[in-house]
């Protein structure tokens, strides 16, 4: 039989994450729509930063592998996973070692898909789509409890919401004909659905196609993608089969943002993203999820090529831009403080540009203490 066939999308774009505020609400203005298909004026947003480069502690026991991506960033501390092999660490605000584990395998999980973390309770909720559990975990790796989800729920995404719950995606794998409303809220001391978000899909898109019986299947990935997101305790909630955007408040408060032309199910779909907002500007995404196509291409024994779109929207006014930066600021879901952006900056490409003479000040002096094989170096930016 032949393989399956795994595939995976990614879109490059920058941990960020840019000041949250209330969208302003325009009397007797209907809701914006974003024509995916239209060009529109050219826009770039520029911020005065404030910058800081934290080098991240490198032992034998500590190596972070390149497929680690950041999933929390507070005032004390960073979480990164790095999803194949298992591992999380967590250092201290200053670089420092504080907690390194892997719990893959055995009573553990088999795969890392998503990490939600209550820094209050001290608590790692790490989501396992394959198996569809949540295990808990202390920072220091000692596994506190568990649950499996309903049989008829597929969890993708799970966030820190409050003290008691988690915010979930429920997120069919292979599509759905089916009503769902695919997002509602967890307890956290035992995963019962204590509620849910007042959304309601007429069918789900599907992100894999199961293998066929001459053995073709394909899946994509959209870790890179970004739909739904966290700044601070706000919530942008967007996904493959939703053509309207929202903001969700700490208060539950559901606010619709826009909405997207074509439809998310159109025969070739595309679907549209916040990936960055400040009080008067949101940064869009728009990325292709048209699963079947990607298959046709790939069985022909091309090379698939997702296509991206990037655009910015004014609040205030109702206008959408094209975004000149092509996504820069575009956050990589990643549950962030207000007003902050976060980047990784691998160790081996600094000390190549620190011997081409193309660094200066800090950021030179990290990189003339380098090794190649170091752990990167995350740099921090807070906007002014």
């Amino acid at each position: 039989m032949k393989s399956f066939i795994l595939l995976s999308c990614f879109f490059l774009c920058a941990f960020s994450a840019t000041c949250f505020a209330q969208p302003i609400q325009h009397q007797n203005r209907q809701l914006p729509v974003l024509d995916k298909t239209k060009s529109y004026p050219s826009k770039k947003l520029e911020f005065d930063t404030e910058v800081t480069y934290v080098p991240l502690e490198t032992s034998k026991e500590i190596l972070m592998g390149g497929g680690c991506k950041l999933n929390y960033a507070s005032n004390e501390k960073f979480i990164f996973s790095d999803v194949i092999p298992g591992d999380v660490f967590i250092f201290d605000r200053n670089g420092k070692i504080y907690s390194h584990f892997n719990k893959k395998g055995g009573l553990g999980y088999t795969f890392i898909t998503y990490i939600a973390y209550d820094e209050k309770r001290k608590e790692l909720f790490i989501l396992d789509g394959i198996i569809n559990k949540i295990f808990v975990f202390s920072e220091k790796g000692v596994l506190l409890r568990s649950f499996r989800m309903l049989k008829d729920t597929h969890l993708s995404e799970i966030y820190n919401f409050d003290d008691k719950t988690l915010l979930a995606l429920n997120e069919p794998r292979y599509g759905s004909a089916q009503a769902i409303k695919p997002y509602f809220y967890m307890a956290k001391d035992d995963g019962k659905i204590v509620g849910h978000i007042n959304i309601e899909l007429d069918e789900v898109n599907p992100v894999s196609m199961e293998p066929g019986e001459n053995g073709y299947g394909f899946s994509f990935t959209h870790y890179g993608i970004p739909d739904n997101c966290k700044f601070g305790n706000d919530f942008i909630l967007a996904n493959r089969s939703m053509d309207t955007v929202y903001l969700l408040k700490q208060n539950k408060t559901l606010i619709p943002l826009f909405t997207q032309i074509p439809s998310v199910y159109a025969e070739h779909p595309t679907a549209a993203s916040v990936g960055m907002i400040t009080d008067q500007f949101l940064k869009i995404c728009v990325s292709t999820y048209d699963v079947k196509e990607a298959l046709k291409i790939t069985k022909s024994g091309k090379r698939w090529r997702p296509k991206f779109g990037n655009f910015i929207f004014d609040i205030e006014t109702g206008e959408f831009f094209e975004d000149s930066e092509k996504g820069e600021f575009t956050v990589y879901k990643v549950d962030t403080p207000k007003n902050q952006c976060y980047r990784l900056m691998q160790a081996i490409n600094l000390v190549k540009a620190n011997k081409k003479g193309l660094l200066k000040g800090e950021l030179k002096e990290i990189a003339s203490r380098l090794n190649i094989g170091d752990n990167p170096v995350l740099k921090i930016e807070k906007f002014k």
